[in-house]
């Protein structure tokens, strides 16, 4: 699909508390003197919007639960008809994810910072990056239209690559999304003018990591039937005193 005026371009990569200093922890050091966390915005880039509000934060959270929603009770017909899922997690928004996917939108620099340049404490982390230019001004980050252009990949996805993921692939936006076992999700957006050029840059980081060569993009079978321990699905959840939002997905009871 064409939008005169526009071009969008895509990227995804894998490997990969709430901060709000200034400096450089140790905990990011001892990973890399290079961490995007430690990295000042760029003072070559015209930003003329940045950041995600509560609202921005929901819908993120929102289209990718649905997505994974989806896809963990069988109803995506795509890629031969998925299988369901028994293991797939509901995502939350996670604050250290969203400061360092924001840092580094603010770079200005559509390309994947290094694996260990957004790894965190808690486990490695993935990272979708998107770019919509345009010759008009943009008014806010369309998260919807882009989270659907990422997901859309499912129609390049193969299913033999469920049991063991093979990167490389056309469909790497995609099994991010799906990832079973990824359950935190942070983004961070700029608007920025280049030249004649307006552009919308949207990066979400993911925890821990999907797209990881040789492992399984998610467990198929019984919904539900694989959720760990501390968390709910369905009707267990409103015994744990939880609201099961989203059929098929694994919610977590502790925010850890």
């Amino acid at each position: 699909m064409s939008i005169k005026g526009t071009i969008l371009i895509f990227a995804s990569a894998a490997l990969v508390s709430s901060i709000h200093s200034d400096r450089c922890p140790t905990t990011y050091q001892r990973f890399t003197k290079d961490h995007t966390f430690c990295k000042p915005a760029s003072s070559s880039c015209h930003v003329l919007k940045k950041g995600v509000n509560s609202k921005d934060k929901s819908l993120i959270l929102k289209f990718h639960n649905e997505y994974r929603s989806k896809v963990a009770t069988g109803k995506e017909p795509h890629a031969g008809g998925l299988p369901t899922a028994s293991n797939m997690m509901e995502m939350v928004w996670d604050s250290e994810l969203e400061v360092i996917a924001q840092k580094h939108a603010e770079t200005c620099v559509f390309k994947h910072d290094c694996n260990n340049c957004r790894k965190v404490a808690r486990f490695p982390v993935g990272q979708n990056i998107a770019i919509k230019k345009s010759t008009k001004a943009i008014q806010s980050a369309d998260w919807h239209w882009m989270i659907k252009k990422l997901y859309d990949e499912v129609s390049l996805f193969n299913k033999k690559y469920l049991k063991s993921y093979s990167g490389g692939k056309a469909f790497g936006h995609f099994s991010q999304i799906i990832w079973a076992t990824t359950y935190k999700i942070g983004c961070g957006w700029v608007l920025y003018k280049e030249g004649m050029w307006y552009n919308s840059y949207f990066v979400c980081n993911y925890g821990p990591a999907g797209n990881m060569n040789g492992v399984e993009v998610y467990k198929p079978g019984k919904t539900c039937s694989a959720c760990p321990k501390n968390s709910c699905c369905g009707s267990s959840c409103s015994r744990s005193g939880f609201k099961a939002a989203y059929p098929g997905l694994c919610k977590i009871l502790s925010r850890g």
